[in-house]
Protein backbone atom coordinates (compact mmCIF):
# COMPACT_ATOMS: atom_id res chain seq x y z
CA UNK A 1 0.00 0.00 0.00
CA UNK A 2 3.10 2.03 0.73
CA UNK A 3 4.18 1.63 -2.65
CA UNK A 4 1.14 2.13 -4.69
CA UNK A 5 0.50 5.57 -2.54
CA UNK A 6 4.21 6.76 -3.91
CA UNK A 7 3.28 5.48 -7.32
CA UNK A 8 -0.12 7.88 -7.09
CA UNK A 9 1.76 10.59 -5.70
CA UNK A 10 4.56 10.56 -8.48
CA UNK A 11 1.63 10.23 -10.62
CA UNK A 12 -0.10 13.40 -9.41
CA UNK A 13 2.95 15.22 -9.05
CA UNK A 14 3.37 14.50 -13.09
CA UNK A 15 -0.36 15.99 -13.00
CA UNK A 16 0.27 19.17 -11.07
CA UNK A 17 2.89 20.10 -13.33
CA UNK A 18 1.19 19.36 -16.42
CA UNK A 19 -1.27 21.11 -15.08
CA UNK A 20 0.65 24.04 -14.12
CA UNK A 21 1.87 24.16 -18.04
CA UNK A 22 -1.20 23.94 -19.28
CA UNK A 23 -2.40 27.21 -17.47
CA UNK A 24 0.96 28.64 -18.88
CA UNK A 25 -0.06 28.24 -22.24
CA UNK A 26 -3.29 29.63 -21.50
CA UNK A 27 -1.94 32.87 -20.97
CA UNK A 28 0.45 32.66 -23.80
CA UNK A 29 -2.50 31.87 -26.15
CA UNK A 30 -4.67 34.92 -24.40
CA UNK A 31 -1.47 37.44 -24.82
CA UNK A 32 -0.79 36.19 -28.50
CA UNK A 33 -4.87 36.54 -29.31
CA UNK A 34 -5.17 39.93 -27.65
CA UNK A 35 -2.04 41.22 -29.70
CA UNK A 36 -3.96 39.91 -32.83
CA UNK A 37 -6.87 41.36 -32.68
CA UNK A 38 -4.75 45.34 -31.64
CA UNK A 39 -2.77 44.40 -34.96
CA UNK A 40 -5.59 43.42 -37.26
CA UNK A 41 -7.91 46.41 -36.09
CA UNK A 42 -4.33 48.67 -36.55
CA UNK A 43 -4.30 46.98 -40.10
CA UNK A 44 -7.99 46.86 -40.98
CA UNK A 45 -7.32 51.13 -40.89
CA UNK A 46 -5.92 50.54 -44.42
CA UNK A 47 -7.66 47.60 -46.35
CA UNK A 48 -9.81 49.95 -48.22
CA UNK A 49 -7.45 52.05 -49.41
CA UNK A 50 -5.11 49.11 -50.22
CA UNK A 51 -8.07 47.81 -52.40
CA UNK A 52 -8.97 50.82 -54.35
CA UNK A 53 -5.07 51.11 -55.48
CA UNK A 54 -4.78 47.38 -56.17
CA UNK A 55 -8.15 47.65 -58.51
CA UNK A 56 -7.72 51.23 -59.15
CA UNK A 57 -4.70 52.84 -59.26
CA UNK A 58 -4.81 55.42 -61.90
CA UNK A 59 -8.19 56.57 -60.96
CA UNK A 60 -7.02 56.87 -57.28
CA UNK A 61 -3.42 58.61 -57.91
CA UNK A 62 -5.13 61.46 -60.39
CA UNK A 63 -8.63 61.51 -58.57
CA UNK A 64 -7.80 65.23 -57.69
CA UNK A 65 -5.75 67.85 -59.95
CA UNK A 66 -2.50 68.23 -58.20
CA UNK A 67 1.23 68.88 -59.40
CA UNK A 68 3.81 66.75 -60.06
CA UNK A 69 6.26 67.31 -56.96
CA UNK A 70 2.87 66.72 -54.80
CA UNK A 71 2.08 63.58 -57.02
CA UNK A 72 5.71 62.28 -56.44
CA UNK A 73 5.47 63.18 -52.57
CA UNK A 74 2.15 61.02 -52.45
CA UNK A 75 3.36 58.21 -54.59
CA UNK A 76 6.28 58.12 -51.55
CA UNK A 77 4.31 58.40 -48.52
CA UNK A 78 2.26 55.20 -50.29
CA UNK A 79 5.77 53.46 -50.91
CA UNK A 80 6.53 54.18 -47.67
CA UNK A 81 2.96 52.89 -45.86
CA UNK A 82 2.94 50.00 -48.17
CA UNK A 83 6.50 48.59 -46.83
CA UNK A 84 5.09 49.50 -43.50
CA UNK A 85 2.00 47.31 -43.70
CA UNK A 86 3.99 44.79 -45.27
CA UNK A 87 5.87 45.03 -42.27
CA UNK A 88 2.80 44.22 -39.99
CA UNK A 89 1.36 41.42 -42.59
CA UNK A 90 4.36 39.65 -41.63
CA UNK A 91 4.27 40.08 -37.79
CA UNK A 92 0.63 39.09 -38.02
CA UNK A 93 1.12 35.98 -40.11
CA UNK A 94 4.54 35.07 -37.79
CA UNK A 95 2.14 35.23 -34.64
CA UNK A 96 -0.78 33.46 -36.50
CA UNK A 97 1.59 30.90 -36.63
CA UNK A 98 2.84 31.04 -32.94
CA UNK A 99 -0.84 30.96 -31.98
CA UNK A 100 -1.33 27.70 -33.84
CA UNK A 101 1.82 26.11 -32.42
CA UNK A 102 0.73 26.79 -29.42
CA UNK A 103 -3.15 25.39 -29.86
CA UNK A 104 -1.21 22.04 -31.07
CA UNK A 105 1.05 22.24 -28.27
CA UNK A 106 -2.16 22.33 -25.46
CA UNK A 107 -3.97 19.87 -27.27
CA UNK A 108 -1.04 17.86 -26.86
CA UNK A 109 -0.92 18.68 -23.47
CA UNK A 110 -4.10 18.34 -22.64
CA UNK A 111 -4.57 14.67 -23.95
CA UNK A 112 -1.51 13.73 -21.45
CA UNK A 113 -3.22 15.54 -18.64
CA UNK A 114 -6.12 13.37 -19.44
CA UNK A 115 -4.54 10.61 -19.28
CA UNK A 116 -2.76 11.03 -16.23
CA UNK A 117 -6.51 11.57 -14.40
CA UNK A 118 -7.74 8.19 -15.25
CA UNK A 119 -4.16 6.85 -14.32
CA UNK A 120 -4.70 8.28 -11.14
CA UNK A 121 -8.21 7.71 -10.95
CA UNK A 122 -6.97 3.57 -11.17
CA UNK A 123 -4.10 3.68 -8.49
CA UNK A 124 -6.46 5.60 -5.96
CA UNK A 125 -9.73 2.90 -6.62
CA UNK A 126 -6.69 -0.24 -5.71
CA UNK A 127 -5.79 1.97 -2.95
CA UNK A 128 -9.12 2.54 -1.69
CA UNK A 129 -9.65 -1.41 -2.17
CA UNK A 130 -6.54 -2.51 -0.61
CA UNK A 131 -7.27 -0.96 2.79
CA UNK A 132 -10.70 -1.86 3.06
CA UNK A 133 -8.95 -5.25 3.02
CA UNK A 134 -6.94 -4.56 5.20
CA UNK A 135 -9.57 -2.45 7.81
CA UNK A 136 -11.44 -6.00 7.72
CA UNK A 137 -8.77 -7.80 8.28
CA UNK A 138 -7.89 -5.74 11.42
CA UNK A 139 -11.32 -5.87 12.17
CA UNK A 140 -11.36 -9.60 12.76
CA UNK A 141 -8.50 -9.90 14.36
CA UNK A 142 -9.53 -7.12 17.27
CA UNK A 143 -12.83 -7.07 16.75
CA UNK A 144 -13.28 -5.55 20.84
CA UNK A 145 -11.02 -2.70 20.08
CA UNK A 146 -12.64 -1.81 17.15
CA UNK A 147 -16.07 -1.92 19.34
CA UNK A 148 -14.47 0.42 21.76
CA UNK A 149 -12.89 2.97 18.81
CA UNK A 150 -16.64 2.66 17.19
CA UNK A 151 -18.23 3.66 20.23
CA UNK A 152 -15.60 6.24 21.01
CA UNK A 153 -15.82 7.50 17.45
CA UNK A 154 -19.65 8.09 17.73
CA UNK A 155 -18.65 10.23 21.22
CA UNK A 156 -17.01 12.34 19.39
CA UNK A 157 -19.41 12.66 16.25
CA UNK A 158 -21.57 14.70 19.06
CA UNK A 159 -18.84 17.46 20.12
CA UNK A 160 -19.30 20.63 19.28
CA UNK A 161 -15.27 21.13 18.67
CA UNK A 162 -12.55 19.46 17.85
CA UNK A 163 -11.03 20.16 21.39
CA UNK A 164 -13.97 18.41 22.58
CA UNK A 165 -14.02 15.64 20.08
CA UNK A 166 -10.56 14.76 21.36
CA UNK A 167 -12.04 14.78 25.14
CA UNK A 168 -14.65 12.52 24.20
CA UNK A 169 -12.50 9.91 22.78
CA UNK A 170 -10.33 9.56 25.25
CA UNK A 171 -13.39 9.77 27.77
CA UNK A 172 -14.77 7.11 25.88
CA UNK A 173 -11.80 4.77 25.69
CA UNK A 174 -10.91 5.39 29.49
CA UNK A 175 -14.24 3.97 30.30
CA UNK A 176 -13.96 0.78 28.02
CA UNK A 177 -10.80 0.04 29.32
CA UNK A 178 -12.20 0.49 33.35
CA UNK A 179 -14.76 -1.96 32.15
CA UNK A 180 -12.37 -4.65 30.67
CA UNK A 181 -10.25 -4.51 33.70
CA UNK A 182 -13.26 -4.94 35.90
CA UNK A 183 -14.07 -7.99 34.02
CA UNK A 184 -10.88 -9.62 34.30
CA UNK A 185 -10.58 -8.76 37.96
CA UNK A 186 -14.20 -10.64 37.87
CA UNK A 187 -12.77 -12.89 36.18
CA UNK A 188 -9.56 -13.61 38.54
CA UNK A 189 -12.34 -13.43 41.61
CA UNK A 190 -14.28 -16.33 39.69
CA UNK A 191 -10.69 -18.48 39.28
CA UNK A 192 -12.26 -18.39 35.31
CA UNK A 193 -8.51 -17.57 34.45
CA UNK A 194 -9.71 -18.29 30.19
CA UNK A 195 -11.71 -15.13 30.85
CA UNK A 196 -9.52 -13.29 32.67
CA UNK A 197 -6.56 -13.56 29.81
CA UNK A 198 -9.06 -13.31 27.32
CA UNK A 199 -10.35 -9.68 28.82
CA UNK A 200 -6.56 -8.92 29.45
CA UNK A 201 -5.74 -9.37 25.81
CA UNK A 202 -8.71 -7.05 24.64
CA UNK A 203 -7.48 -4.70 27.21
CA UNK A 204 -3.96 -4.66 25.30
CA UNK A 205 -5.57 -4.00 21.91
CA UNK A 206 -7.35 -1.23 23.16
CA UNK A 207 -4.27 0.63 24.93
CA UNK A 208 -2.17 -0.22 21.74
CA UNK A 209 -3.35 3.16 19.85
CA UNK A 210 -1.66 5.36 22.63
CA UNK A 211 1.12 3.08 21.77
CA UNK A 212 2.46 4.79 18.24
CA UNK A 213 6.00 5.68 17.42
CA UNK A 214 5.21 9.40 18.40
CA UNK A 215 6.49 11.86 15.76
CA UNK A 216 10.25 12.93 15.32
CA UNK A 217 11.35 15.76 13.66
CA UNK A 218 14.72 13.99 12.28
CA UNK A 219 12.50 11.24 10.81
CA UNK A 220 11.69 11.43 6.67
CA UNK A 221 9.01 14.43 5.61
CA UNK A 222 6.56 15.33 3.45
CA UNK A 223 3.03 17.16 3.21
CA UNK A 224 0.32 14.84 3.73
CA UNK A 225 -0.82 16.23 0.78
CA UNK A 226 0.68 17.89 -2.85
CA UNK A 227 -0.13 21.57 -3.33
CA UNK A 228 0.50 24.81 -2.90
CA UNK A 229 0.27 25.66 1.09
CA UNK A 230 -2.22 28.91 1.73
CA UNK A 231 -1.65 29.75 5.85
CA UNK A 232 0.69 28.26 8.03
CA UNK A 233 0.39 27.36 11.33
CA UNK A 234 0.27 30.53 13.75
CA UNK A 235 -0.22 32.84 10.46
CA UNK A 236 -2.61 35.82 11.09
CA UNK A 237 -6.53 35.51 9.83
CA UNK A 238 -10.16 36.99 10.36
CA UNK A 239 -10.30 34.75 13.70
CA UNK A 240 -6.98 34.94 15.07
CA UNK A 241 -4.00 32.94 14.45
CA UNK A 242 -4.22 30.16 12.40
CA UNK A 243 -4.20 26.61 14.29
CA UNK A 244 -2.90 24.44 11.29
CA UNK A 245 -1.18 24.46 8.27
CA UNK A 246 -3.87 24.72 5.21
CA UNK A 247 -3.08 23.65 2.15
CA UNK A 248 -4.62 24.29 -1.74
CA UNK A 249 -4.21 20.25 -3.32
CA UNK A 250 -5.56 19.51 -7.04
CA UNK A 251 -9.09 17.89 -7.51
CA UNK A 252 -9.21 14.47 -6.28
CA UNK A 253 -5.56 14.80 -4.82
CA UNK A 254 -5.02 12.04 -2.57
CA UNK A 255 -4.22 12.32 1.22
CA UNK A 256 -1.22 10.59 3.07
CA UNK A 257 -1.18 9.67 6.57
CA UNK A 258 1.68 11.77 8.43
CA UNK A 259 2.45 9.45 10.95
CA UNK A 260 1.93 5.85 11.62
CA UNK A 261 -1.17 5.60 14.34
CA UNK A 262 -4.81 4.73 15.04
CA UNK A 263 -7.39 5.94 13.14
CA UNK A 264 -9.77 7.40 16.18
CA UNK A 265 -12.09 9.69 13.99
CA UNK A 266 -13.23 9.37 10.36
CA UNK A 267 -16.10 11.09 9.34
CA UNK A 268 -17.56 14.39 8.72
CA UNK A 269 -17.34 16.70 11.68
CA UNK A 270 -19.89 20.22 11.57
CA UNK A 271 -18.31 22.94 8.87
CA UNK A 272 -15.04 21.24 8.84
CA UNK A 273 -15.92 18.38 5.80
CA UNK A 274 -15.06 14.90 5.95
CA UNK A 275 -11.90 14.58 8.94
CA UNK A 276 -9.75 12.77 10.61
CA UNK A 277 -8.25 12.61 13.75
CA UNK A 278 -4.93 10.16 13.96
CA UNK A 279 -3.35 8.85 16.95
CA UNK A 280 0.05 8.78 16.51
CA UNK A 281 0.99 7.77 20.14
CA UNK A 282 3.02 9.59 22.94
CA UNK A 283 0.33 12.25 23.10
CA UNK A 284 0.13 13.37 19.64
CA UNK A 285 -2.64 13.68 17.51
CA UNK A 286 -3.12 14.97 13.49
CA UNK A 287 -6.33 16.12 12.55
CA UNK A 288 -7.01 16.14 8.69
CA UNK A 289 -10.25 17.81 7.86
CA UNK A 290 -12.03 18.84 4.19
CA UNK A 291 -11.34 15.58 2.36
CA UNK A 292 -14.24 14.80 0.10
CA UNK A 293 -13.87 11.24 0.98
CA UNK A 294 -12.28 8.45 3.18
CA UNK A 295 -10.49 5.87 2.63
CA UNK A 296 -10.26 4.74 6.60
CA UNK A 297 -12.14 3.99 9.15
CA UNK A 298 -11.97 4.43 13.35
CA UNK A 299 -10.00 1.94 15.01
CA UNK A 300 -7.96 1.05 11.62
CA UNK A 301 -4.54 1.48 12.00
CA UNK A 302 -2.00 2.68 9.31
CA UNK A 303 1.65 3.69 8.37
CA UNK A 304 2.68 6.60 7.47
CA UNK A 305 2.06 8.01 4.30
CA UNK A 306 -0.26 5.39 3.44
CA UNK A 307 -3.32 7.17 1.73
CA UNK A 308 -6.15 7.75 4.03
CA UNK A 309 -8.48 9.49 2.28
CA UNK A 310 -9.05 12.08 -1.08
CA UNK A 311 -9.74 15.46 -2.21
CA UNK A 312 -13.43 16.78 -3.39
CA UNK A 313 -13.39 17.50 -7.17
CA UNK A 314 -13.38 20.93 -8.12
CA UNK A 315 -12.84 22.97 -11.50
CA UNK A 316 -12.23 26.24 -11.77
CA UNK A 317 -9.47 29.12 -10.93
CA UNK A 318 -7.31 28.88 -7.83
CA UNK A 319 -9.42 31.78 -5.93
CA UNK A 320 -11.98 31.53 -3.78
CA UNK A 321 -14.62 27.99 -3.82
CA UNK A 322 -11.38 26.12 -3.96
CA UNK A 323 -11.01 23.17 -1.60
CA UNK A 324 -8.26 23.27 0.98
CA UNK A 325 -7.19 20.72 3.48
CA UNK A 326 -6.42 22.17 7.07
CA UNK A 327 -4.01 20.10 8.84
CA UNK A 328 -3.68 20.52 12.54
CA UNK A 329 -1.05 19.20 15.17
CA UNK A 330 -1.99 18.65 18.82
CA UNK A 331 -0.38 17.22 21.68
CA UNK A 332 -2.98 16.54 24.45
CA UNK A 333 -5.18 19.31 24.40
CA UNK A 334 -2.73 22.31 22.16
CA UNK A 335 -2.37 22.36 19.36
CA UNK A 336 1.21 23.01 18.52
CA UNK A 337 3.22 23.80 15.16
CA UNK A 338 3.25 21.07 12.10
CA UNK A 339 5.89 22.02 10.45
CA UNK A 340 8.65 20.21 11.96
CA UNK A 341 6.97 17.17 11.25
CA UNK A 342 6.04 17.73 7.73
Amino acid sequence: MLKATRALQETETKSEKLSEQIEQLKKQMEILNQKLQDESKQFSKFLPVIERLSLYPTDTLLAAPINSSRSTLGLSIIKGVSAQLEQKAKIIKQHKKELNDLQVKLADETSKLEALHKEQEKQRDQLANATKEARAIQQRSASTAFKVSQDAAKAAAKANTINDAIQKITASKIAAERRLKAEALAAEHARNQAKAEAAKKEIKTVTQSNDGPGLSTSSSKGAPVAGRIVSLWGSSTDTGPAQGTTYAPQSMASVRAPCSGQVEFASSFRGYGQMIILNCGKNYRFVLAGMGALNVGAGQSVSKGVMIGRMPAWSGSSGAGRPTLFVQLRRGERTINPSPFL
